[in-house]
């Protein structure tokens, strides 16, 4: 995702990993924003369990620095997104969207994420 708004505006955004912290034994809930000109374009909501992720992605992803796509795309990991419900809200001014991140019939994210169109419109015009 954050490379696709980063396209769209044709311009470097910001990601931040906002907050991960573990939810159970083996589970961790990460929250992150994609922002550009300070403006929060994305927000998500990511659900893993460490017993399903490989030992050195699970490690890059608890360092907190990048993207889960990110992760997966250096690893050359094949995995794909399960599109569980979307969403438009009635003015148009956001997308909410919940999938799962699948790897060889094995869910390893599950993501929950709201785009701002508004605001990525306006940092596209601004």
């Amino acid at each position: 995702m954050e490379q696709t708004v980063a396209d769209i505006l044709k311009r470097n955004v910001g990601f931040n990993v906002i907050e991960q912290t573990p939810i159970g034994k083996t589970e961790y809930l990460r929250k992150i924003i994609i922002s550009a000109d300070q403006f929060p374009i994305v927000s998500a909501t990511v659900r893993f369990d460490s017993k399903a992720i490989p030992r050195h992605i699970l490690a890059e992803l608890l360092r907190k620095k990048e993207g889960i796509g990110t992760i997966l795309q250096k690893h050359h990991v094949v995995a794909h997104r399960r599109a569980i419900v979307i969403t438009i809200s009635t003015d148009g001014k956001k997308i909410t969207r919940d999938y799962e991140i699948v790897q060889d019939s094995s869910v390893w994210f599950q993501v929950s994420e709201e785009i701002r169109l508004d605001l990525l419109y306006a940092c596209q015009n601004g």
